[in-house]
């Protein structure tokens, strides 16, 4: 019995001993180390890769971290050897002008039991802003007003750039919250060099591609009655080789002169440019200059409009395929004349003219529409003079014009055709009233005054009455039939009477003698139209 006790209890021992043994083999402690513990400061774009040598104990090891960085190898045995593992970074970059942040992750190297972190942080990258590079055309107003700074004070206007080198409007713009007390024309010019038959200006000038992108600029409400002598005021004042295209401006325009001097609800100066797809909604004011036998010439496009040739090469000016909408309120201020000198508003241009015929000025396809109350020397629908090189064709006035200045020169489409000045299917729709008795007026032009000039097809159908008592200055037509080359195809209708008086019973049988006073000899093919009852 005793020997059966004291061999169970060696046999308990033994056992004890075996699963002590196996307790102290479970609890083993490995260890795992690194040559490199953190990588800081990895770059942004293309980091590329780094290594970290891992040692263990343990029978095996495996790699895990976040999935911006490549692991290789990710597994591998232990056992007190040494791994030499590759950690290759995805870049933290998008493009040169996009902002990325910084970011952090950690490297886990596991085996045994026991783990090891390698942290890893990668550096973002901030964009360079170039304030040069374009932004596409200009979005919004303060974009705008940015822009006619810059243009101003003559820095870069690089920003406002479409792929096309233009400046080019991207949304509708309103004006109207902005204080334009003190508006900058976009071309600033002090002296543009304008006398009567030319025009070189020199400075800031606009230069390049203004494109209003089918858009509409509204609240542009602006007031200046000083401009200086050879000055030139506008939305733009002054643009010289350039293009202003596919714009809608609704305007407020106040304007007078100190002297001679130019303005134009969109341009002062033209000079050697292109206007085309433009119309303008404007309520005018003009208050003429503070000097007398100085011109002014204010338009509801334009101011003054030149060409020239320059070495051989034809620097021509064009204003097509424009609207006008007026109401306009004009004097002369202290100027009386009513020539070349004279205060002047037409409703595309006040003053075309060039230094040579060669090179033409072409006022096409517009179309005028609104009210004229004046008091100016010459003042028309279309342009008031047609200087020099100046061709106006399929154009429309439907603009009525009042107008009581003292020996004016009239005309409801121009006031006065010279050099090299043609008037080619232009019709006038708009009724004509003058009240002095001395005021030449005509329901086309009031003076041909040049032997090259001539009209070709269009018409009158406007009501003109007149308080020129004299033959030879008024008619339905041309109230002086001076020097021209001929007058042909052109239908003559509407009334014609004294302003306050008579209205002349005309008929298909008499309108010669109604369409105007002078030599008519080079006149033909004309058409008469009973006006409507």
């Amino acid at each position: 019995m005793k020997t059966l006790q004291k061999s169970l209890i060696l046999l308990l021992a033994g056992a004890t001993l075996a699963l002590s043994c196996k307790k102290q083999e479970q609890t083993k402690t490995y260890t795992i180390s690194s040559d490199i513990t953190s990588f800081t400061e990895v770059a942004a774009n293309n980091p590329g890769s780094q290594t970290v040598v891992v040692t263990t104990d343990a029978p095996y090891w495996i790699a895990m971290g976040p999935d911006w960085i490549t692991i290789e190898p990710n597994m591998g045995v232990g056992g007190g050897k040494s791994t030499v593992v590759t950690l290759t970074f995805q870049s933290n970059y998008k493009n040169e002008s996009t902002d990325t942040a910084p970011r952090s992750g950690e490297v886990k190297f596991s085996g045994g039991m026991t783990s090891l972190m390698v942290s890893v942080s990668q550096l973002g990258h901030v964009g360079y802003i170039d304030p040069d590079a374009s932004i596409g055309g200009i979005p919004d107003e303060d974009e705008f007003m940015d822009f006619v700074a810059a243009m101003a004070n003559g820095d870069p206007i690089h920003r406002w750039y479409n792929d096309k080198q233009e400046i080019e409007l991207l949304a509708d713009l309103d004006l109207s919250e902005f204080d334009l007390s003190e508006w900058v024309p976009i071309g600033n010019v002090e002296k543009t060099g304008n006398g009567n038959n030319a025009s070189s200006p020199e400075g800031g000038y606009f230069t390049g591609v203004f494109n209003g992108g089918g858009h509409t600029i509204k609240g542009f409400k602006v007031s200046k009655t000083d401009v200086a002598d050879g000055g030139t005021f506008g939305f733009f004042g002054a643009i010289s080789r350039s293009t202003v295209k596919n714009l809608n401006l609704e305007a407020d325009f106040t304007v007078g002169g100190e002297a001679t001097a130019d303005a134009g609800v969109l341009v002062g100066t033209v000079y050697a440019s292109t206007i085309e797809n433009v119309n303008v909604t404007a309520t005018i004011k003009m208050e003429g200059t503070k000097t007398d036998n100085k011109r002014f010439s204010v338009g509801g496009i334009a101011g003054f409009v030149y060409s020239c040739s320059n070495e051989g090469d034809l620097l021509e000016s064009s204003i097509k395929n424009c609207e006008v909408e007026v109401k306009v309120t004009g004097n002369g201020g202290e100027n009386t004349k009513n020539g070349a000198t004279a205060p002047m508003f037409g409703g595309i241009a006040g003053f075309v003219t060039g230094d040579k015929s060669t090179a033409r000025n072409t006022i096409e396809n517009c179309v005028v529409r609104g009210t004229i109350t004046a008091d100016l020397g010459r003042c028309s629908g279309l342009i008031a003079t047609a200087n020099n090189a100046a061709i106006v064709k399929d154009c429309s006035n439907y603009a009525s014009q009042v107008n009581n200045f003292v020996n004016a020169r009239i005309g409801n489409l121009v006031s006065l055709l010279n050099l090299d000045c043609s008037l080619i299917n232009c019709t006038n729709y708009g009724d004509l009233t003058t009240s002095a008795s001395n005021t030449t007026t005509g329901g086309m032009v009031a003076l041909l005054n040049d032997n090259s000039c001539t009209i070709e097809g269009g018409g009158n159908y406007g009501n003109i009455r007149t308080g020129n008592t004299a033959a030879n200055g008024r008619g339905l037509l041309v109230a002086n039939f001076s020097k021209y080359t001929y007058v042909k195809d052109v239908v003559v209708s509407g009334t014609l009477g004294m302003n306050g008086g008579e209205v002349f019973d005309i008929n298909a049988g008499n309108f010669m003698d109604y369409i105007g006073g002078g030599s008519k000899d080079k006149v033909d093919g004309l058409t008469y139209v009973a006006p409507a009852p």
